[in-house]
């Protein structure tokens, strides 16, 4: 499960969304708009500078560009398993 800490008007946290959605990836989001969501969020992570804040599983990813990242690594070790498939 990936979970995704942002806040309204955040671009980022709208793109890491979709990008969840594009690929059909199972989310949560928490909005820190939410002032407990937020200090939940600094618990977690104390020195967040930015949003979105991203876990997949009990990996802290960081943000919206380490998450395309590791979306970019799933899809090619898919098609490697796809290729070695084949």
């Amino acid at each position: 499960m990936i979970i995704i800490y942002g806040k309204s008007n955040c671009s980022f946290c709208t793109k890491a969304k979709n990008i969840a959605e594009m690929h059909n990836l199972p989310y949560q989001y928490h909005s820190i708009d939410d002032e407990q969501i937020k200090e939940q969020m600094f618990m977690l992570v104390p020195n967040a500078k930015t949003v979105p804040q991203i876990w997949w599983g009990d990996k802290h990813i960081g943000g919206y560009d380490q998450f395309v990242q590791e979306i970019k690594i799933l899809l090619e070790i898919m098609d490697m398993e796809n290729y070695e498939r084949n």
